[in-house]
């Protein structure tokens, strides 16, 4: 299994195409966007560059490129560029990443087509049974819920599916999120893990977390090793975060960055394109009283040319479930 963050559940089935037909923003001067939720200071240039078509930037955030008020696509289309520089604009993309990733951990709406599996756990539950969360659809026992659906954003990627899946880790949100950030024990959940490393360490605080990570893994599905380099984020949650909780909780969002602005890798190795990865975890309370945390995990990726998009999606439900166990397992040692 791989590393959720960089090498995403879905990154098995993912690679990263040397160019893209598609609508992105192009942005070397995006003024500072200070927001209560992040406020990082940046602590070097990373001369990378992130994929912006769907995280609704309108001319306000990119005032000084643009005039008036048109989305990112629509933007992109008129100066005929790529993608949005990291650097000195990291603000307001984590903040777009998180509101996507909120916004989709959240979801229980019927939009999720559940697995077979997932349908018949969630029939067999009694109200006697040690559940979990207030909320839908909460994690309870040793079950794995897992669950797909179609992107609901126009753009890049939009034709292949977002997986989800949700269980509980006999740990606290705070230890598990401690371990998915932690780079040198990857592999205690990942065995496909050939090592992950810190490039950029944007802002290390207390409470949250901005970096650019660089991985490998080796699936046994492929002949060479995958790359992934990824924006990494992650923080505890707020009462403004607007999220069911039952105790302490946390957010981690990642997405696939990229050395320049047209989509490309100076790499010799497959490069993955990751362009959601997010970890929602929450503190809960057993009916008996045993503190455990509910993971939840959401993956988009770009699938390799020629893999057919059922078989991608099936090994990526696969994927996911398998993520969620190791993750457990981490903690039942």
């Amino acid at each position: 299994m791989i590393d959720h963050l960089t090498d995403d559940p879905l990154a098995v089935e993912v690679q990263a195409s040397s160019s893209f037909n598609n609508c992105f923003i192009s942005v070397t001067n995006i003024p500072k966007m200070i927001s209560p939720r992040v406020a990082s200071p940046r602590v070097k240039r990373t001369n990378s560059y992130i994929r912006a078509h769907d995280l609704n930037l309108s001319g306000e955030d990119i005032g000084r490129v643009v005039d008036d008020d048109r989305t990112d696509i629509e933007t992109s289309e008129r100066v005929g560029s790529t993608l949005v520089s990291i650097d000195r604009n990291e603000d307001v993309i984590i903040n777009a990443l998180v509101d996507i990733g909120l916004s989709e951990a959240g979801d229980e709406s019927c939009r999720w087509i559940a697995t077979n599996s997932t349908v018949s756990a969630l029939k067999k539950r009694t109200k006697q049974q040690e559940t979990t969360g207030s909320w839908k659809n909460a994690a309870s026992g040793k079950d794995v819920l897992v669950w797909s659906t179609k992107c609901t954003r126009p753009g890049h990627g939009a034709e292949f599916p977002v997986v989800k899946a949700r269980g509980l880790i006999n740990a606290s949100a705070k230890d598990v999120v401690d371990l998915l950030r932690d780079s040198s024990k990857v592999r205690h959940y990942n065995k496909s893990s050939l090592g992950r490393k810190d490039k950029f360490v944007l802002s290390n605080n207390v409470d949250s977390e901005t970096k650019i990570m660089s991985s490998l893994t080796k699936p046994p599905i492929v002949r060479k090793p995958l790359e992934c380099v990824t924006l990494f984020y992650s923080r505890q949650l707020t009462v403004e975060d607007n999220v069911e909780l039952d105790g302490a909780g946390y957010i981690t969002v990642g997405r696939s960055v990229w050395e320049n602005e047209h989509g490309r890798t100076k790499s010799s190795t497959t490069r993955c394109e990751i362009l959601l990865s997010v970890n929602l975890l929450r503190d809960i309370k057993t009916i008996s009283g045993e503190k455990v945390c509910e993971l939840t995990i959401v993956t988009h990726a770009v699938s390799p040319a020629g893999i057919p998009l059922f078989i991608g999606k099936q090994a990526a439900l696969v994927a996911a479930d398998a993520f969620i166990r190791d993750i457990r397992a981490v903690f039942e040692k």
